[in-house]
């Protein structure tokens, strides 16, 4: 919760200030590179003054209680500065013998002298910040924090993409679809057969809308004009009960599915239609979904509350948000299909 004048930051600021000790090392570290919003993460800079925070150490052969020793915000536009009690070359675990913290500990008491502790922070600085990176990137949640700001951090968002072939960066963003609502739902993504009570639960998932799928819906398929039977051309296409097709089209219920989706409101119904914004990632979903193999439709089912009259300048699409109605529906309008876009349409 944010300081009453002043932002969220600054309020974590303060209370990181006042105590310290309340606060984990890891869980601190985290939100301030949250909140800071610097150019690279923490650990993960080639210059110092990306870091939004000065790691150093307490000279102390004391065994802490915490983590956190103390945090000072910087001055002038300098970076803040978090000591930490538990890492560094001080104190009875660190690399340098213990007359040595004696030392660094008497001239920053005694004397006001800071010049070999402020030299050993230099070391304690990177140390502790690559420390930081090494939990944070085996931390899935973690990883995640500033995935917008930099997409290559979240490692496990690779992993989880390349099991449904979206591991590389020249792969993402290929379709209205967000990549992470795909990572969402790899699971079903991945699998090798694709059930229609698959694509139906991931649509209802994703759009919050009542989805069902009608299997075996027959369409007439064109024969191409060279495959037409003609009598006297070819013995093989004209094999009667084998191969001998009469007429320029057949009958097939094997190759096209419809996706019904309502009942909805008009404004869900509106965004779904081709000019909405839901158009293209319902497309998107099937497409990554079934891919190509498959022909599809979608039945849009408006609630029969919902139907609005024609009025003069209400904007009223033909055969899409128009219906001669002069009294109250019985039922749910669901009159309206919308034949798949061609391959190569709506990218």
């Amino acid at each position: 919760m944010a300081h009453p004048d002043r932002n969220a930051t600054y309020a974590l600021i303060l209370r990181l200030m006042e105590k310290p000790y309340a606060y984990d090392f890891f869980a601190a570290v985290r939100r301030i590179e949250c909140a800071k919003h610097a150019p690279r993460r923490i650990g993960a800079s080639l210059r110092l003054r990306d870091d939004p925070i000065r790691f150093a150490q307490e000279p102390s052969l004391a065994f802490a209680a915490s983590t956190l020793h103390a945090y000072a915000p910087g001055k002038s536009g300098a970076a803040d500065r978090m000591t930490v009690n538990f890492m560094g070359l001080f104190g009875p675990n660190g690399a340098l013998p213990l007359h040595l913290t004696e030392y660094a500990r008497d001239r920053e008491r005694n004397s006001r002298d800071k010049t070999f502790v402020r030299f050993c922070d230099i070391f304690h600085h990177r140390m502790i910040a690559l420390f930081y990176r090494a939990w944070a990137v085996n931390q899935p949640a973690v990883s995640f924090d500033r995935v917008a700001d930099d997409p290559d951090s979240d490692r496990f968002g690779v992993y989880v993409a390349s099991m449904i072939g979206l591991g590389e960066r020249a792969l993402l963003r290929r379709d209205a679809v967000p990549d992470i609502a795909k990572q969402h739902f790899a699971g079903r993504l991945a699998l090798q057969t694709k059930p229609p009570g698959g694509l139906a639960a991931l649509l209802a998932d994703f759009f919050r809308m009542p989805c069902t799928i009608e299997e075996f819906v027959g369409h007439w398929i064109d024969i191409p004009v060279t495959d037409r039977l003609r009598m006297g051309r070819d013995e093989t296409m004209g094999r009667l009960g084998s191969t001998a097709v009469i007429g320029s089209s057949i009958w097939d219920c094997t190759q096209r599915f419809r996706i019904r989706i309502g009942p909805l409101s008009f404004a869900q119904y509106s965004r779904l239609l081709p000019t909405g914004r839901s158009f293209a990632r319902l497309v998107g979903w099937v497409r990554n979904y079934v891919g190509y193999e498959y022909l599809w439709d979608a039945k849009l089912v408006l609630k029969k509350e919902e139907v609005p009259a024609i009025t003069l300048g209400g904007g009223a699409m033909l055969g899409w948000t128009s219906w001669l109605k002069t009294k109250p529906f019985g039922r749910d309008a669901d009159d309206l299909v919308l034949r798949a876009p061609d391959e190569g349409d709506l990218g």
